[in-house]
């Protein structure tokens, strides 16, 4: 079990290009997960909205890191995200305070996510 804004790095073997996803945990139960990802969203209006995040800012992180706040995560593949949960040495904390304040300002500055995601993330 993870608690909300802990950060776990998932394998994805059903992406294009398999690899491990660094993921913060929203919330557990529903299985919602936010990325960091090294390059900033596709979508303009996205990549407008997504949080910058620098490598010294979160422990884990190699270069700088975006997150993109206008997705909720929800397809991690069950087998992966256990295997990751009980491998000590696949979590990586916590998201820090000012990060979380971050990611809350840009989600309530968009309507892009539903009332529901929108809240499992800012309360």
């Amino acid at each position: 079990m993870l608690a909300k804004w802990d950060i776990v790095k998932v394998w994805r073997p059903d992406l294009s290009q398999p690899h491990n996803k660094f993921c913060i945990c929203v919330d557990w139960e529903r299985r919602w997960f936010l990325y960091f990802n090294s390059d900033p969203p596709l979508f303009r209006k996205a990549r407008e909205l997504a949080v910058s995040v620098e490598n010294f800012e979160v422990g884990c992180l190699v270069k700088t890191s975006y997150v993109d706040t206008t997705s909720i995560v929800d397809d991690l593949p069950e087998k992966e995200l256990l295997e990751a949960v009980n491998d000590q040495t696949r979590r990586a904390g916590s998201v820090p305070p000012f990060i979380r304040e971050r990611i809350k300002e840009a989600v309530e500055s968009h309507g892009v996510l539903t009332e529901e995601q929108r809240a499992a993330i800012v309360l």
